[in-house]
């Protein structure tokens, strides 16, 4: 039993070593030089390994995406469970960009990527489509506790507010990331405070956003 264990666990660290690899390659290559070679190569495992714990290169390339979804939804819920105003919550996405574009690239890279491959992959498109609602979901779901406190009022409905803040945030990680030299923070305090717009404190009046300026270190 101890040995079937065992068993159990190695193939679960290799699973995971080669989609980690998948992922590393994929921020560097592309999805179509993510090759299965590279692949088992930097996971060091055989190339047929990858075949039998994935079957096909789309296959793998929605548990890369599942597993970071699942990753970014654990952080993202820790700091949304910390914010109790609209400015901790824009503090939060001005945070989260900044992360992102300087820590985690490759992230913003293979969603552009898995959206090339979704207009003829039904199932990266679910996957996909299931990882965007997944952020939506969480970041719609604090702003209406937020609300039902009375710590906050929305100047629309929950989701909408929550696909407009991360559909900037995805945008400005897009521009940061097709030219890293230019100096984005001017414009990343811009977009701040068209999102804060969206958010009042619960007396009604919307103070002058202090979020802007915070987390762009």
């Amino acid at each position: 039993m101890a040995k079937e264990t065992s068993g159990r666990q190695l193939a679960t660290d290799k699973a995971m070593r080669i989609v980690d690899a998948m992922r590393s390659s994929v921020a560097r290559r592309g999805v179509a030089g993510s090759t299965f070679d590279h692949v088992a190569r930097e996971a060091g495992v055989s190339r047929g390994l990858l075949h039998y714990y994935f079957g096909s290169k789309e296959r793998l390339l929605v548990e890369v995406a599942r597993r970071d979804a699942e990753v970014r939804f654990a952080l993202m819920a820790t700091h949304l469970n910390r914010a109790n105003s609209a400015d901790e919550l824009v503090s939060h996405w001005v945070r989260s960009l900044h992360a992102t574009v300087k820590h985690e690239p490759e992230f913003v890279v293979l969603l552009l990527e898995l959206y090339t491959l979704a207009q003829r992959t039904p199932e990266i498109a679910d996957e996909l489509a299931t990882v965007m609602q997944g952020m939506t979901t969480a970041f719609a779901a604090r702003m209406q506790l937020l609300e039902s406190e009375g710590k906050i009022v929305l100047a629309a409905p929950a989701e909408k507010i929550a696909d407009v803040f991360l559909g900037l945030g995805y945008g400005m990680s897009l521009r940061l990331l097709a030219d890293p030299s230019r100096d984005m923070t001017a414009a990343i305090e811009v977009a701040a405070v068209a999102a804060r717009s969206l958010l009042w404190d619960a007396e009604g009046v919307e103070p002058a956003s202090a979020a802007a300026g915070e987390a762009t270190e």
